[in-house]
């Protein structure tokens, strides 16, 4: 029998073979080889820069802290605040990823700079209602902000600039050259961190560590109103010393501080509650948590704001809420347990300051903004109290009506009172909580807000950097050009003083690590130096683009 090569049988096969079977054969055969191609492929590993989220298994909820009794003739927290919920904590471990610098010697807010902020288009931090507004809600939160991406269509520029942009990078490279390693920002450690012969606080006095969580919750909102987060790459520069911080390096690091010194009840301060400190931090962890709703922030953040609602105060008429003041509710009641209060306790217990309520509602807005827990009978009972200390000529009390255009004595009270501090914190909480440019109160009082510009005189005495903070959100927000009164009446003039007296007050030495912050203090700085200055004057100079208008935008 002849005897055939096999590659000759294979050949001579398909050459007879129909053009059906040749395809099928083809196609079994690519498929083969392809099979061995994948099995022989080597695994393909993870980058470093992964960012990990690893979900621990869920905490134990905390024991709500025992409350005093309340006094048996008196219920005075109504039933619907008697439970606040906090969401279940969760474990988050996150790794930002690092990308290599820019050219030193750009800075950020150059357009060759590493502006890749991340986004959250449905989260603001403003305090406006978050709907309505012209801007700020369209393109996403960062959209005004000059040093956050462009907003909106690809290739848009973002909004113009300030005439305080400058202010704001100067402010914040100072506080990022004084921050402390841990994170925090101290008025104790501002000397820590300067040479011996370019101090920037008077080393002969003794600063004390009760303010430093209100200090650093101060600091990164002047960061997190700039639409810096955790998560941003930007880097900042020092023109001084040409050390380089990526910014939210400088935030994230300042969070994790507050976190870890978060007391069990949620409270900050070390000793006892102090509701500056309480506040502030609380609002920065919020806001935190709002401009990115990255998780790791929530569990933190709730806590506060639910001590918040804890330390307001009742209502002295037995019906809902109050305000604040430095002490928190439980401090009170905890002095007058099992039985009713006396006059003393209930003078004690009613007590409230415009002040404090002022900072808690803009921890509490933020709260809300951010889809956190909040009980409208909070927001309501600050409303209360404010509408109770305000008077129909546009004056507002700091305890009560009375004091309505009264000085507030403090330990500098060389320096000159700004009474009209108070109708700016009034018009705030009002605009915020109410939303109503028709409020008959309102128009008064930014006519009292405007007839005291701000200026720091030519021996500094008049220099109230609070009151401009609040004079210029609360203006900025009534007539300002976002608003639906945008007719600048008030705004106006107050904003040209405010330029030449932001400008005029910071240190500007391009040779000293002074250069960028506010080293002359005010009538307020006593407690927190030059970090207090400076972040609530960034602060102030980011009132052009860190809020929505409250009373929902320009009306065209």
């Amino acid at each position: 029998m002849k005897t055939r090569h096999p590659f000759e049988f294979v050949r001579s096969t398909f050459r007879n073979s129909p053009w059906v079977v040749i395809s099928v054969s083809a196609h079994v055969i690519a498929i083969a080889i392809l099979a061995l191609w994948y099995i022989a492929k080597p695994t393909a590993q993870l980058r470093d820069e992964t960012i990990l989220i690893t979900v621990g298994p869920p905490k134990p909820p905390e024991e709500a802290p025992i409350e005093p009794p309340i006094p048996p003739d008196r219920k005075l927290i109504p039933p619907e605040r008697e439970t606040i919920l906090t969401p279940e904590p969760i474990d988050v471990d996150f790794t930002i990823p690092i990308t290599e610098p820019p050219d030193p010697d750009v800075d950020i807010g150059e357009p060759d700079s590493n502006n890749d902020l991340a986004r959250s288009p449905s989260v603001s931090t403003a305090m406006g209602p978050g709907q309505g507004g012209t801007r700020g809600t369209e393109h996403g939160p960062f959209r005004d902000r000059p040093f956050g991406p462009p907003g909106g269509e690809k290739g848009e520029k973002p909004y113009p600039t300030t005439p305080l942009d400058k202010v704001v990078l100067d402010g914040l490279r100072w506080l990022a050259r004084h921050q402390n390693a841990d994170g925090s920002w101290t008025a104790a450690g501002v000397k820590e961190h300067c040479s011996t012969n370019e101090l920037c606080a008077n080393p002969k006095l003794n600063w004390t560590s009760n303010y430093d969580e209100g200090l650093t919750g101060m600091a990164l909102l002047a960061y997190l109103g700039a639409g810096f987060s955790h998560e941003s790459q930007q880097w900042l520069l020092d023109p001084i010393t040409s050390k380089r911080w990526k910014a939210g390096e400088v935030v994230k690091n300042g969070l994790r501080w507050l976190k870890n010194h978060q007391n069990a009840d949620g409270s900050f301060s070390r000793e006892r509650a102090f509701l500056y400190n309480e506040s502030l931090a609380t609002l920065a962890l919020t806001e935190a948590y709002g401009l990115t709703q990255n998780r790791y922030w929530l569990e933190p953040a709730q806590r506060g704001i639910d001590f918040l609602q804890r330390a307001q105060r009742p209502n002295p008429s037995g019906q809902g809420l109050w305000g604040w003041r430095y002490a928190s509710r439980q401090e009170i009641e905890a002095k007058y347990p099992g039985g009713s209060l006396d006059e003393t306790g209930k003078k004690e217990l009613f007590d409230a300051d415009l002040s404090v309520t002022g900072w808690c509602v803009m921890a509490l807005k933020s709260a809300q903004l951010s889809k956190l827990t909040v009980a409208p009978v909070a927001m309501e009972g600050a409303l209360a109290f404010t509408r109770w200390v305000s008077l129909p000529d546009g004056q507002a009390g700091y305890l009560d009506p009375k004091g309505a255009g009264a000085k507030v004595s403090g330990v500098d009270d060389h320096f000159v009172y700004h009474a009209r501090s108070m109708s700016a914190l009034a018009l705030c909480v009002q605009a915020f909580t109410v939303h109503d440019p028709n409020d008959a109160f309102l128009e008064p009082a930014a006519r009292q807000i405007a007839s005291d510009l701000p200026r720091p005189g030519k021996d500094g005495l008049e220099a109230d950097y609070y009151y401009w903070y609040y004079g210029s959100l609360a203006l900025h927000q009534f007539d300002g050009p976002e608003s639906p009164r945008a007719s600048g009446k008030y705004w106006g003039p107050w904003n040209k003083a405010l330029v030449e007296a932001l400008t005029s007050t910071q240190s500007h030495d391009p040779k000293s690590c002074r250069d960028g912050g506010w080293l002359r203090p005010d009538r307020w700085a006593h407690s927190g130096g030059p970090i207090y200055a400076t972040a609530i004057n960034v602060l102030t100079a980011e009132v052009y683009y860190r809020y929505a208008n409250a009373f929902g935008g320009r009306r065209h």
